[in-house]
């Protein structure tokens, strides 16, 4: 049994779901229990009734996380971020435990320190048998390596392929996200309007659950409403992959996920040298990785050489391929799986 946050969140997407059909050809029979459903994506920026939607749907998850029966059970980060009451009731009834998180769950909305989230991500590490940890610096976090395994989040690359770009002059900067991550975009817009004002061939292309404000005023600046059916083919028609991020204990727990997404369609990338996307980029040309947020010129060399945006995006997908797809990390889960479900 898996139990996640939203259906559409991507934790549970990526950490979970997408796994189902390899997991289940290797014998193991995969059940999830969603907190919120879609109707979260409408819902969440309405004051009281997202905050109380979320808090009811949480609720119905911890009451099974703590009632399932089940041969092993995965919890994607805890029922309530401020409890973990859930998952020590099921510690308790005997059911083996993974513990996965892909963010930093020690600290509260825009970073702040939280002793309810301290305690509950500590308590959660405690009962489980084995963590997952998305990278390093949450592995570290833990403080328990004798029982944890990291393994980045990673991209179906059967389906997240390239395809063939146009030989036209117009050029898409992309970046695809939910709308907390819109802080450090904002960082970002004086480049991109700088960029927009000296490459009259370039359109910015933000998909996300919100609008973004800052650049909202802008002709060339598309704002599309993200949507399962349609991500696959909008990361796509980026030209270039943007990643923004403040160095903050918040973007070090962030597992470079926007990035490999770029990476896995070939469109070379633009990020903050920060937390897992030094890991990610290494030594690899397949973007730039860069301190600050004056990326402008880096963006209108990328613009105005194709052969260079050609030559970091096959670099990129290859690693993608190599390092951060199911068949790179599947192996790892089922072994995980068969040594904690004969604990």
């Amino acid at each position: 049994v898996f139990t996640s946050d939203g259906v559409e969140a991507p934790g549970p997407r990526y950490r979970c779901m997408q796994f189902f059909p390899y997991f289940e050809r290797e014998g193991v029979r995969c059940e999830i229990y969603h907190a919120y459903g879609k109707l979260y994506n409408r819902a969440f920026n309405v004051p009281v009734v997202g905050p109380l939607y979320k808090t009811l749907t949480r609720g119905v998850r911890a009451v099974r996380t703590a009632s399932a029966s089940a041969d092993l059970m995965f919890l994607q980060r805890t029922a309530f971020p401020q409890s973990a009451i859930a998952e020590r009731i099921a510690h308790r009834r005997g059911v083996p435990l993974i513990f996965d998180f892909d963010d930093n769950l020690l600290l509260g909305p825009g970073g702040v320190a939280s002793t309810a989230r301290e305690r509950a991500f500590y308590d959660a590490v405690r009962v489980a048998d084995h963590c997952i940890a998305g990278n390093q610096f949450l592995a570290d976090a833990a403080r328990v390596p004798h029982k944890t395994t990291i393994i980045p989040t990673v991209i179906d690359t059967d389906r997240y392929v390239p395809t063939p770009r146009g030989d036209g002059p117009d050029i898409v900067i992309g970046w695809m996200g939910t709308a907390g991550n819109f802080a450090s975009l904002a960082r970002l817009a004086p480049s991109l309007r700088r960029v927009l004002a000296q490459a009259p061939n370039v359109t910015i292309r933000i998909v996300s659950n919100a609008t973004f404000k800052p650049l909202a005023d802008l002709d060339r600046v598309e704002q599309i409403r993200w949507s399962p059916d349609s991500e696959i083919a909008l990361l796509q028609s980026f030209d270039v992959g943007l990643m923004p991020l403040e160095d903050t204990e918040v973007s070090r727990g962030k597992c470079a996920f926007k990035m490999i997404q770029y990476m896995a369609v070939g469109a070379p990338v633009v990020v903050s040298a920060v937390g897992a996307n030094v890991e990610v980029m290494h030594d690899t040309e397949l973007g730039y990785g860069l301190e600050g947020f004056d990326w402008t010129d880096a963006l209108l060399e990328l613009v105005r050489d194709p052969d260079l945006r050609a030559r970091f995006g096959a670099a990129g997908r290859e690693r993608a391929v190599a390092e951060y797809s199911i068949h790179s990390v599947l192996d790892r889960y089922l072994d995980i799986f068969r040594r904690v479900a004969a604990c």
